[in-house]
């Protein structure tokens, strides 16, 4: 069990604003984890199904709330631009608000510039994983997408400091429907029908104090606001967890700066980069045509399926004819005859990509960053090296094991 340390006056100060303002806190508080920052610790112990915390959904920011309606920013700007606008206007002291104390616990500029890969330098962005590289491309794209659309409302806030509080609404929201508002209401950013999960922001304070596990308390929405309940029983000093998600440690890296070091039972290799080069135009086409394009996940031994289905469907079009794929893609035909030929092949592709990911680690490790320290510090150039390598090595684990397994 980590020590948890006490976390600061500016945290204490945080905590009980959030009690006067409609935040409810049972058997937990904020503490300082040696090595790993902030969390929730279990300030007693706590039963399964004791509920931990209550925000109001009075006490919730989304951009529904009538200091950011007042704005008054065209729907152009998604909820994600109009959000992070919004912060770096009473980050900047632009706009008057109520959330300094919460604002003073909140990530710093540097934690972000420490851990992003969206800071990391141009010498080891290309040595992302494949799927943390689209995904950031991906955020670079909505970022400048949503800096670019604020400009016209833009009083003369900075890129630097638009960026800090974009990432903060990356990092720190969850998922609200607006399930307070009627279906026809004019404060719903769209009409309810057409709302996405583009849509549905909102900022909860406290609850972002919840670090994630890839198994751990599940927050839940309701018109009152948002409840976190203990998923199990917890002894006094244990850190609690939340889940946002079963998500990959590239998609962790890339969107929260962090991949869990122990286990991720969702974690994966996606094959994407490995199985399209391999396929002719007609078999691209049918793949296509079928809704089986892409999307192939090797995953690793906490799943009990480790080939997913649509690598399965991908291999028997590499492998065999199109007639016993189409058998297989339509239900006629399980494929356990063929399994054996199909797993030898997979091996094969995958013996390949663990000699690359080898090569990747070394390059990794023996990269001269140098160049790179006079823009940030050395420990943060470091930092981001040391993570890189992790992951490298989860994924060269992930693809070491599913060789065996193919191969047993």
């Amino acid at each position: 069990m980590a020590a948890a340390l006490d976390p600061g006056t500016n945290h204490t100060d945080f905590v009980a604003w959030a009690k006067s303002n409609g935040v409810e806190i049972n058997g937990i508080a904020p503490a300082r984890f040696v090595g790993r920052g902030m969390g929730i610790v279990a300030a007693q112990d706590i039963k399964k199904g004791d509920k931990l915390v209550h925000v109001s959904n009075k006490s919730l920011v989304h951009v529904a709330l009538p200091s950011i309606r007042s704005l008054k920013l065209p729907d152009t700007i998604t909820v994600h631009g109009k959000l992070a606008l919004s912060l770096a206007l009473w980050y900047t002291g632009r706009k008057d608000h109520d959330y300094t104390l919460w604002q003073n616990v909140w990530p710093t500029s540097s934690d972000f510039k420490s851990t992003m890969p969206l800071y990391y330098p141009p010498s080891l962005q290309p040595l992302l994983p494949p799927a943390a590289r689209t995904l950031l491309t991906k955020q670079l794209q909505n970022l400048e997408r949503d800096w670019t659309s604020i400009a016209p409302h833009n009083p003369g806030i900075t890129k630097e400091t638009y960026t800090y509080t974009w990432l903060i609404i990356n990092t720190r929201t969850f998922y609200w429907s607006y399930p307070d508002l009627p279906n026809a209401s004019a404060l719903l950013p769209k009409r309810r029908a057409k709302l996405t999960a583009d849509d549905c922001y909102c900022m909860c304070p406290f609850t972002d104090y919840f670090n994630h596990s890839d198994s751990g308390c599940d927050p839940q929405m309701s018109p009152s606001g948002y409840t976190v309940t203990a998923d199990r029983a917890y002894v006094a000093g244990e850190e609690v967890f939340v889940t946002y998600g079963p998500h990959t440690n590239d998609f962790l890296l890339t969107e929260y700066g962090f991949i869990l070091q122990e286990k991720n039972r969702h974690d994966g290799v996606p094959l994407d980069s490995l199985l399209l080069p391999l396929l002719d135009g007609d078999q691209v086409a049918a793949l296509k045509e079928d809704g089986f394009y892409a999307n192939y996940t090797l995953f690793g031994e906490e799943k009990e399926e480790r080939v997913c289905y649509r690598t399965q469907a991908v291999l028997r079009l590499l492998v065999l004819d199109a007639k016993r794929y189409a058998a297989f893609v339509s239900g006629d035909d399980d494929g356990a005859r063929d399994q054996a030929r199909l797993n030898e092949y997979l091996a094969s592709v995958l013996t390949k990509y663990s000699r690359k990911i080898v090569d990747i680690i070394e390059e990794v490790e023996g990269l001269d960053l140098s160049g790179d320290v006079e823009q940030a510090e050395e420990g943060v150039v470091e930092g981001q090296r040391e993570t890189l390598v992790k992951r490298w090595k989860q994924i060269r684990d992930i693809v070491n094991s599913g060789i065996r397994f193919l191969e047993s």
